[in-house]
């Protein structure tokens, strides 16, 4: 999920101009985590503090754990990564016969 940039009449949300680095590697990392076609990132947040990213959310494989860190860490600016996402539970299904 991307997010447009808030804005009061035209001037940038005052986040994004107290911290610019944060507020683009945040969006920067949820842009590539949506637009993914190998991760279902919906239920997954961002955050930035300085050049570390903090994922946390849920999705539904351990593969798709690993791939968020993976891109996360694809981006030019990003120092490290904490995952903290989990498993998505009750998603179980079965092989149709």
């Amino acid at each position: 999920m991307v997010h447009k940039p808030r804005r009061n009449h035209d001037t940038l949300a005052e986040v994004e101009v107290l911290h610019p680095v944060e507020a683009g590697l945040e969006t920067l990392v949820a842009s590539l985590l949506a637009t993914s076609g190998s991760v279902d990132a919906s239920g997954v947040t961002v955050t930035a503090l300085g050049r570390r990213i903090r994922l946390a959310g849920y999705v539904h494989s351990i593969e798709e754990i690993e791939r968020c860190t993976e891109i996360a860490l694809s981006l030019n600016g990003v120092e490290a990564v904490d995952n903290d996402i989990g498993l998505q539970r009750g998603e179980e299904t079965s092989d149709p016969v």
